[in-house]
């Protein structure tokens, strides 16, 4: 399914709205459900301060090893998961013959969606 998405093998409709639009959204609210429950674990200490400070692995608290890794696993598969999309999306919008204006506004909703995602969590 994945293979077809890079490729462009969806039309633009199906790539922009389910993969796109619901994806991305999808993805980006559950690497900020994993950041808001990580940053209220560490009480206000940014993730860099907390490991670079306060972390020992002889007495480390289980809960926020876990939540890290799933917040920079998830911010991890938003990251690749937002690439083949904008691939889906330029492949498929390529081969769009009904409107060239369609076309153009899907590459550039696509790049914004992209952008509010990646802000939204970061």
């Amino acid at each position: 399914m994945f293979g077809k998405l890079v490729y462009g093998k969806f039309s633009l409709k199906e790539t922009f709205w389910k993969f796109c639009i619901v994806g991305i959204f999808f993805c980006s609210i559950v690497t900020k459900i994993f950041k808001s429950f990580l940053l209220q674990k560490l009480n206000g200490v940014t993730i860099s301060y907390y490991y670079s400070h306060y972390f020992s692995p002889l007495n480390m608290d289980n809960m926020i090893l876990f939540l890290t890794i799933g917040y920079f696993v998830c911010l991890l598969a938003l990251v690749l998961y937002s690439i083949m999309v904008l691939f889906g999306i330029w492949r498929s919008s390529a081969e769009y013959s009904k409107s060239v204006w369609m076309r153009h506004i899907a590459r550039l909703v696509t790049l914004l969606v992209i952008y509010c995602g990646l802000r939204f969590v970061l």
